[in-house]
């Protein structure tokens, strides 16, 4: 079960057919290609967090939202910490919340059942997870990036859901997204060490290449996470595509050494 590439005009993004198939979501991964953003930003940067005029920003947060029917002004941003925190997104919430253009701080994962209020989270090699309870009709995005990895965030937002929407972790569909794939994921010592302490069993996620440098599978991490969490392994979508291999499609933090745009994950309830 693999992400699918979508066209409109220049624009490319990504989706995941067995979300799409149920009816109820509106959602995709954006790349870097086809939109207004220029130099190490070109072309498609989502995030209002760069050095770059937020008229740009929101011109290319319109393409993308034009093209999976969805008002970019009704995007629920989150600037991520690298922690733990869940973003519940409610009634009171949107009573309180300020203007998409001024993005929550704190929270590294977004859940919410309302419908027509889209959430929106930032990448450039940190790992994208989609959360669909088709059942209960909730949704979650998910920031886990190594450090929230570590800290077992997508746990957390499935208790969340369970907690607040009844989730049954055997009813939901999961999806893991572009990001750094294990052999562009180098480490030292202190990190691989944090992995080993919170990782059980940890023989497919932390590789020793000698000389105190580590390699680290994000993927097989959260995928274990899930798991753990009780998502049935038919029910979890990969896109294996690393954000630092794939220069032609994505930006990448590592590649770039931070001078890069950055990609979303979108999704949103319909129906």
């Amino acid at each position: 079960m693999a992400f699918e590439i979508n066209k409109s005009g220049n624009l490319i993004y990504l989706t995941i057919p067995e979300f799409s198939n149920t009816g109820i979501v509106r959602h995709c991964f954006t790349t870097k290609q086809g939109g207004v953003s220029k130099g190490i930003y070109a072309s498609l940067n989502t995030s209002p967090f760069k050095d770059e005029p937020i008229e740009v920003t929101n011109k290319n947060l319109d393409l993308v939202c034009s093209a999976i029917g969805i008002d970019y002004k009704k995007l629920i941003m989150s600037k991520q910490v690298h922690g733990d925190n869940v973003l519940i997104v409610d009634e009171n919430f949107l009573k309180k919340k300020s203007s998409h253009d001024q993005p929550i701080q704190g929270y590294d994962a977004l859940v919410t059942n309302l419908p027509n209020v889209p959430l929106m989270t930032f990448y450039a090699d940190c790992v994208p997870i989609y959360l669909l309870d088709p059942v209960n009709k909730a949704i979650g995005l998910v920031h886990s990036g190594w450090r929230s990895t570590v800290l077992h965030i997508v746990k957390k937002t499935i208790e969340k859901m369970k907690m607040i929407y009844n989730t049954k972790p055997e009813d939901l569909l999961a999806a893991i997204g572009p990001s750094i794939e294990k052999d562009c994921f180098e480490v030292d010592e202190d990190a691989a060490e944090m992995f080993r302490r919170n990782f059980s069993n940890h023989s497919d996620i932390v590789f020793d290449k000698s000389s105190g440098k580590y390699l680290i599978d994000l993927w097989a991490a959260n995928r274990k996470l899930l798991l753990e969490s009780g998502v049935r392994q038919y029910n979890i979508n990969e896109s294996r595509m690393c954000t630092k291999c794939n220069d032609d499609l994505f930006f990448s933090y590592r590649r770039n050494k931070g001078r890069n745009g950055s990609m979303s994950a979108i999704m949103g309830l319909y129906y």
